[in-house]
């Protein structure tokens, strides 16, 4: 099996994750809610995770963990203190784990969401029409991702949030696609970092997260156990504490403790970026194929997205399965709006073939091949 599916998760897993996962399965312990050494040595554990989370970006920040980058981002949409007639905007590129939720909070809060403007040709944000838009209606919040899930492109998201920043925005950068391999060089204007385990970290379902790196409030939507301040029958306002109830997932925990330190003696992103150019190269040379790109595909990492003429995006995914054993994920990826964006509804969706560290050139190679038997 040839897999092109990393954006959805990554696999393989390095080997020494699998080991740790099935270590831990086999001594799972609670975290917080014991004095013993196995439930002490977890806890450690957990602790230690957090700022391995924040070195690899060298931030300096409250790590709160989740089960799932969705839940990261409802914690954050359903906890900031909105009010009616607020405004908030997001990217062409968003996922529905953005958009589905501002739209539940929208009929709560009858609050209003703007998508912002990029050119539909270089694919860049179109920034005199964006500082005039948060001018007249100043953002409440600005959610952005860092690298598209669809298409791979590297959003500029700093330069929005130096425009949304000066109407003091909750900025929230969604890293899942990219976290722990495509770096987070600046952060002086956001808000909030989320993250997802089973992708660009090399863990396992079961982890996520986010990064609190400002003061601003964030009301709680999850309450219960924490294994602290027992007797307190409301939440605890610190965090991560407060933010956190329930029994952590401490095995996924573990793996994501394995998984950094893996990340941290490899260079995934000098591979993906050399791979990510060589399928590129490749897929232009193929007539019949409509690669979504811009102008300038130096900005693409990671994820290439296509169409083949004649053909649904389905169709191609089921031939390239059956008769080539080369795994891609067809469709609309849960990120509805960049379709009309870059013009892919007429393929039904896009093709995406998405890149990790265990693919090689001979992987691009032999998809070339079968996209060209088509």
């Amino acid at each position: 099996m040839i897999y092109f599916d990393n954006a959805a998760t990554t696999y393989p897993k390095p080997e020494k994750v699998y080991t740790e996962l099935d270590i831990a399965n086999r001594n799972a312990f609670n975290t917080g809610r014991g004095s013993y050494k196995s439930a002490r040595i977890a806890s450690t554990i957990k602790e230690n995770v957090r700022e391995k989370i924040l070195n690899l970006n060298n931030m300096n920040g409250k790590v709160v963990f989740t089960c799932s980058a969705t839940i990261a981002l409802n914690d954050i949409i359903f906890g900031m203190d909105v009010k009616e007639d607020d405004y908030i905007y997001i990217s062409p590129f968003e996922h529905n784990s953005i958009i589905r939720p501002l739209e539940e909070l929208k009929k709560r809060k009858k609050i209003h969401i703007e998508v912002l403007p990029f050119n539909k040709s270089t694919w860049e944000p179109e920034y005199e029409k964006i500082n005039d838009l948060f001018a007249i209606h100043n953002p409440k919040a600005v959610f952005i991702s860092q690298v598209s899930n669809v298409t791979g492109y590297l959003l500029p998201y700093n330069l929005i949030f130096e425009l949304s920043s000066k109407y003091n925005s909750v900025n929230v950068l969604d890293a899942s696609q990219g976290f722990g391999v495509v770096p987070i060089k600046q952060y002086s204007n956001i808000s909030y970092v989320v993250f997802a385990g089973h992708k660009s970290l090399y863990a396992s379902f079961g982890i996520a997260g986010y990064i609190k790196l400002k003061n601003d409030k964030l009301n709680k939507c999850i309450f219960g156990g924490t294994g602290s301040d027992t007797m307190n029958p409301e939440m605890a306002d610190d965090l991560p504490d407060g933010y956190e109830a329930g029994s952590p997932n401490i095995v996924a925990i573990r793996g994501l403790n394995v998984s950094i330190d893996w990340l941290n003696s490899v260079n995934i992103y000098e591979h993906e970026v050399e791979l990510t150019k060589y399928l590129i190269q490749e897929l232009k040379n193929i007539e019949k194929l409509k690669v979504f790109i811009p102008v300038d595909n130096t900005k693409i990492f990671g994820v290439v997205s296509i169409g083949v003429d004649g053909y649904s995006s389905s169709d191609v995914g089921t031939i390239l399965d059956d008769e080539y054993d080369i795994c891609v994920r067809t469709g609309y990826h849960c990120a509805p709006l960049v379709h009309d964006f870059i013009d892919s509804l007429l393929y039904n969706g896009t093709i995406r073939v998405s890149l990790g560290y265990f693919n090689r050139k001979e992987d691009i190679d032999c998809l070339i091949k079968a996209l060209k038997s088509l």
